[in-house]
């Protein structure tokens, strides 16, 4: 969906504007060129700002937790086989 005809930005482009950032209408004017012409979708646009009725941007805590890195040869030989090759590679657990 077009949020702003004047400039062709769509709902997509707004979103992601959001997503990296974008916190006023201001910022998303500045990025996309939204509400510079006639401003009849200054409104629309500012749904997608945190807070707004169209946000999906959330508050983010951070979970990292401090840990040894653990290699694949790491974890095969824990249990008893040989690793096929010499290559670590770093496992990370995402929440």
């Amino acid at each position: 969906m077009y949020i702003c005809v004047c400039n062709a930005v769509t709902e997509r482009q707004v979103r992601a504007s959001v997503d990296a950032g974008a916190m006023t209408l201001s910022d998303l004017q500045f990025e996309l060129g939204v509400a510079t012409c006639c401003g009849c979708c200054a409104a629309t646009a500012q749904e997608y700002l945190p807070g707004g009725r169209c946000s999906s941007v959330c508050n983010v805590q951070s979970v990292a937790v401090a840990s040894a890195p653990v290699t694949a040869s790491v974890a095969i030989e824990e249990r008893g086989a040989p690793a096929a090759n010499t290559i670590p590679i770093t496992l990370v657990a995402a929440a």
